[in-house]
């Protein structure tokens, strides 16, 4: 009989949840794989000070909801500090082959693996299982992602890796993480942790077969402009104006939204992509560009920390502004360098970023529990 286990990503079709489409197919054979979202379950806090009515508001509510068409009600926690929502039906659902959704009655799984540490604290979830897995993908520490701990009224920030760890982490089974230092980071505190990955649809991509043969040089950018981890305002942007005033014909490419198809083709025409993240454990830019035939040009962090070979299929920076324009421009008068980190990068990746080695870091860890 196959076991259960459940998924919980923050939104549908987003970063966590397109790593988990990842997973399910190779998953599927052996175990049934169910997906929820931490939006459903999202918990607020409660800013009033209903005392001994706080049994009188979740008894009406109930009543409310055993009488009406109500689907969802909120009732007030044990400790009063927050309002977390109750389904008649919790939302969830099973991946069929097609990694199609099917809705699903079902709140007991064998196993639970939560995406991200901070969903604890932000929502309340009605499934149970007796192992859980959590993990970390912002390589930087206090950790990138909601600090307020909702639930304690408490800001995580403020405490120390190993509190983070003790409070947060150590009663799960085990801890999956991205790249850069958070494995090594970890290490230190338990062996119940290892490195996963996975990129969505990677034999959809579109090689660039003409890195660097163009007279212009087109920079591609992906992701969420205006969060301050990602330095696309603060690094990228002035960088590649300076570059522009040079009389350097530089053409910047950006995806800021949209379908996850859509960047199939988007670094068809793309000569080398730019990361100035300083918290990423990934960024999927990276290897989606490495999937592209298309080098990068990133800070330290993430992926590239991991994997990227420094001058042989892209370029290891610091995290300022001077450091990427000196990049850029190498790359802009040498273009032999660029063909031939495109010759590379793909091969490169895929010899231990392909899909099919990296969702056995994740199977490894199942079996360790179920």
């Amino acid at each position: 009989m196959k076991k259960n286990i459940l998924f919980i990503a923050d939104k549908p079709d987003w970063a966590y949840e397109f790593m988990v489409k990842t997973w399910v197919p190779y998953l599927q054979k052996e175990y049934n794989c169910y997906i929820a979202y931490q939006q459903d379950f999202a918990i607020k806090p409660n800013n009033t000070h209903f005392g001994i009515k706080k049994n009188i508001y979740n008894f009406l509510n109930k009543i409310r909801s055993l009488l009406s068409k109500t689907e969802k009600i909120y009732k007030i926690s044990d400790n009063d500090n927050f309002f977390y929502p109750v389904y008649k039906v919790p939302p969830v659902y099973q991946y069929n082959e097609s990694l199609n959704k099917i809705p699903s009655e079902i709140v007991h799984f064998d196993l639970i693996t939560e995406m991200a540490f901070y969903f604890q604290y932000i929502a309340e979830f009605p499934f149970k299982a007796s192992k859980k897995i959590v993990g970390i993908f912002t390589d930087k520490f206090p950790h990138d992602g909601p600090n307020y701990d909702i639930k304690e009224k408490t800001n995580r920030d403020l405490l120390s890796r190993k509190d983070f760890y003790n409070k947060y982490l150590k009663s799960y089974q085990h801890i999956i993480v991205g790249g850069g230092n958070l494995l090594n980071d970890y290490r230190h505190l338990t062996d119940k942790v290892d490195f996963v990955y996975g990129i969505y649809g990677q034999e959809n991509f579109i090689e660039n077969q003409n890195v660097g043969k163009k007279e212009s040089l087109t920079i591609g950018w992906t992701g969420t402009p205006d969060r301050p981890m990602k330095g696309f305002r603060t690094v990228i942007e002035p960088a590649i104006e300076n570059i522009k005033n040079t009389g350097r014909n530089v053409r910047l490419k950006t995806k800021f939204s949209g379908p996850y198809e859509d960047l199939y083709n988007f670094y068809s025409d793309v000569d080398c992509v730019v990361i100035a993240s300083d918290a990423d454990s990934g960024p999927s830019m990276y290897a989606e560009a490495c999937l592209s035939s298309v080098p990068s040009i990133s800070t330290k962090v993430g992926l590239p920390l991991s994997f990227l070979q420094d001058q042989k299929n892209g370029i290891l920076i610091d995290r300022s502004i001077e450091s990427l324009e000196k990049a850029l421009i190498d790359l802009y008068d040498h273009r032999e360098k660029l063909i031939s980190f495109s010759e590379n990068v793909k091969n490169d990746y895929m010899t231990v970023m392909d899909n099919k080695i990296t969702v056995k870091f994740f199977i490894n860890i199942i079996k360790m529990y179920i």
